[in-house]
């Protein structure tokens, strides 16, 4: 046998990439000692916003915040790198190595999740061996090793442990591209042995000849595991096949919120969908999944839109409502050609969603369009809510020159039901997301104050409050219609889902005195998550609502991020 030979070149290589390795886990080392050192600054009285009436833990949260948005980062993954700070503290032997390179970064977070809930004084007991066990094991090694040094230290501790990490149980999910996705199930060791034995087995209910490879089959198993099967249909192809005639049951009753364009869905368009917990679709997986569900529309439409729905789906509404003239019939508008008719949003459901008859007409009067939009005769609306039915009744508003506009809900639709297009529509005026925010950071450069909010009163642009505009609450579809349009919560880099968010007012709600604050009207709403709802009130970040539902966030210390809505 010729042994092999490594030249030169390919030993100075392998020196290179060790020293690659080195400079990168120093500068990670680097990276958390200045968050650390940042936030422990920040997080001083002395830093406090003058009147901002927020506590040092608040202040904290803020700091995270800011280094997140350096980093264009999350608030999660800045909190892990801190976390990770906490750690080395209690260990500065393992501290000092790290810094020097010596000790990865994927490392140190097996090192931080294995002794975060051990004690300070076993941490220094165990410092050296685990830094002895980190030079020499890759990470998954490490952490079995750790677990060892662990229990053999103190083994009433561990025990300890063990029973308050079985209260962590829990599941999440992250998202992939391409339209896929990671659940991850955290489980006991005895419950992870034997849900995985069960998959495995499931998977393996198929012949020899299923094309699918173990990982997709174990996949799908896990699936019809969670829908109460036990047995996976073969996909071979061989209609002798003993496993091919396996039941797999039907699908439980599951709810999947899912928002299009009516253009996308009609065929009309091919621009994103975007599933509620996930992200964006493609066009062809929307049409897919709405060829096999009920579904529901929230349309926000022009008049000749409204008369060709009625015409071809039997929508039945109060024509009567926003009328310009009262006297005349505001569905008696003029077709103006070509490409004119204006779209709205799609709610899907699960094929198992309840059915009902009938429309919904839920609004009167929309917002006006935005300043920068061009007038229209017919111009696209977004929805605006009735107030709650126990509030006080507001004065109906004097229509505006842009009224004769209807949002309602259509009624569930059944799976299928789908309009042939008959041409495709123009959509002029369309920017790309990429050259909104590159315009809007250029005049952030140039000079912020020229970046002012689209209604700075909170307002809308309305003289007079449209109803529901005084009632602190939104109505469901108002919020319906926030949430569909900003998707998730809009601070930047967030991603916790719109469901799962507060709705606030961009322009406080005057509780004393409404008429005063800014107004419940959807271009004065956005979604935020209960922490940066938080930090918002607590006055540390400012946010404006520019046209176009694009948000404006800044704080205290001079940055600026903007979001875009989901919807557009």
């Amino acid at each position: 046998m010729t042994a092999s030979v490594v030249t030169d070149h390919e030993r100075s290589l392998l020196d290179a990439i060790a020293e690659t390795s080195r400079v990168e886990n120093a500068a990670a080392a680097r990276l958390i000692g200045q968050i650390m050192e940042y936030a422990n600054s920040r997080g001083t009285f002395d830093h406090r916003a003058p009147g901002a009436g927020f506590d040092t833990e608040q202040a904290e949260r803020s700091a995270i915040a800011e280094v997140a948005l350096a980093l264009s980062s999350t608030f999660r993954s800045v909190s892990s790198l801190m976390r990770l700070g906490f750690t080395l503290e209690r260990m500065p032997e393992v501290r000092d190595a790290f810094k020097a390179g010596r000790v990865s970064l994927a490392k140190i977070r097996v090192i931080d999740e294995r002794t975060r809930k051990a004690t300070t004084a076993a941490v220094l007991r165990l410092d050296a061996d685990i830094l002895s066990a980190a030079r020499r094991l890759a990470p998954t090694p490490l952490g079995i090793e750790i677990d060892r040094l662990l229990i053999e230290d103190d083994a009433a501790w561990a025990e300890r442990a063990r029973d308050e990490a079985e209260a962590t149980r829990k599941v999440r999910s992250r998202r992939l591209p391409h339209g896929m996705g990671v659940l991850s199930v955290t489980l006991t060791a005895t419950q992870l042995a034997s849900v995985t034995g069960l998959i495995v087995t499931v998977a393996k209910t198929v012949c020899r000849a299923d094309p699918r490879p173990l990982d997709a089959r174990c996949a799908d198993a896990f699936v019809v595991l969670m829908q109460g099967g036990r047995a996976l249909a073969c996909e071979c192809g061989d209609k002798e096949c003993a496993a091919t005639g396996n039941r797999e049951p039907a699908a439980p009753q599951v709810n999947l919120s899912i928002s299009c364009g009516l253009e996308t869905l009609l065929g009309l368009a091919d621009n994103p969908a975007y599933l509620e917990g996930y992200g964006y679709l493609d066009a062809g997986q929307a049409r897919a999944i709405a060829g096999d569900a009920t579904w529901q529309a929230i349309i926000d439409c022009a008049t000749q839109t409204l008369e060709r729905l009625q015409r071809e789906i039997g929508v039945d509404h109060d024509c009567t409502d926003g009328a310009d003239d009262p006297g005349a019939d505001p569905c008696d508008a003029t077709d103006s050609g070509d490409g004119t008719e204006s779209g709205g949003d799609v709610d899907a459901q699960s094929d198992h969603s309840p059915t009902g008859n009938g429309a919904e007409p839920e609004a009167h009067e929309p917002d006006p369009p935005y300043p920068s939009d061009p007038r229209d005769p017919c111009p696209e609306a977004e929805a605006e809510a009735e107030a709650e039915a126990e509030a006080e009744p507001d004065a109906p508003p004097e229509p505006t020159t842009d009224s004769g506009l209807l949002v309602f809900r259509s009624p569930i639709l059944p799976a299928g039901t789908i309009a042939l297009p008959v041409r495709k529509l123009p959509q002029p005026g369309i920017v790309s997301p990429a050259d909104a925010i590159a315009g809007l950071f250029r005049t952030i450069l140039d000079n912020p104050a020229d970046l002012v909010a689209a209604f700075p009163d909170g307002h809308g642009g309305f003289t007079q409050p449209p109803p529901g505009a005084l009632t602190y609450r939104p109505s469901d579809l108002l919020a319906a219609a926030v949430r569909l349009r900003d998707g998730t919560c809009r601070h930047p880099d967030c991603l916790i889902p719109a469901a799962d968010c507060q709705i606030d007012h961009v322009v406080a709600f005057n509780r004393s005195s409404p008429i005063l604050g800014g107004w419940t009207i959807l271009t004065n709403l956005q979604c935020l998550c209960v922490l940066h709802h938080q930090l918002k009130t607590a006055g540390l970040w400012r946010h404006d609502m520019l046209a176009g539902a694009i948000m404006h966030i800044y704080n205290t210390i001079g940055q600026h991020g903007l979001t875009l809505p989901v919807r557009r």
